[in-house]
């Protein structure tokens, strides 16, 4: 069956769901007192039968969790290979979304880091400064002396570095859900599922 990577992350959340419920009704009705009628069995008076019955279901529930465990794995893969294959296209720079995904899901936070960490190394270093001149007697030195006398921070990461940092924390990062919505929506992914 052919469906977009859209529709397989959708299923996915939906079976998830499922496996949960399914999850959840094998803790309420997986073992009973044995001397009791359990309540998944519409039999209400033989017990034997009423707990041939609610094995019965019990077994297909547990045989559903499975089917369905195995679709979610279909899903996931395809959707997995068409990200290792499918190329986008973020402020002008193409690649696959398996890197595009990296991109937004790890490396976008250890970006915001550099570029905390490097203000943080700037704000230091003009505080440095700042205390650095005032402790300065620059009365009657013409303005020549004091340039050459006053701290000024110095700047050992170029700016276009940082400007380039934060034009891809902007530009890509504020384009990249758009992106993958739009391609995730029309490219389709061939999978085996019931």
């Amino acid at each position: 069956m052919q469906i977009t990577i859209a529709r397989a992350m959708t299923r996915k959340k939906t079976i998830k769901a499922q496996l949960d419920k399914i999850t959840k009704d094998i803790s309420q009705h997986g073992a009973i007192n044995n001397k009791r009628l359990h309540i998944l069995s519409d039999e209400k008076k033989d017990i034997k039968k009423n707990h041939q019955e609610s094995i019965d279901k019990v077994k297909a529930l547990f045989q559903q969790f499975y089917d369905l465990k195995d679709n979610y794995i279909k899903l996931t893969v395809a959707i997995n290979k068409a990200n290792l294959e499918t190329d986008i296209v973020i402020t002008g720079k193409t690649m696959k979304i398996a890197e595009a995904l990296v991109y937004k899901n790890d490396i976008q936070a250890y970006f915001e880091n550099l570029k905390f960490a490097y203000q943080k190394a700037v704000s230091k270093a003009t505080a440095e400064v700042d205390q650095f001149n005032k402790n300065m007697k620059t009365e009657g030195l013409s303005e020549q002396v004091k340039k050459e006398v006053l701290a000024d921070v110095l700047y050992l990461v170029p700016i276009e570095k940082m400007d380039e940092l934060d034009a891809f924390l902007v530009e890509f990062m504020t384009e990249i859900d758009g992106t993958l919505n739009e391609v995730n929506a029309r490219t389709f992914v061939e999978v085996d599922i019931d």
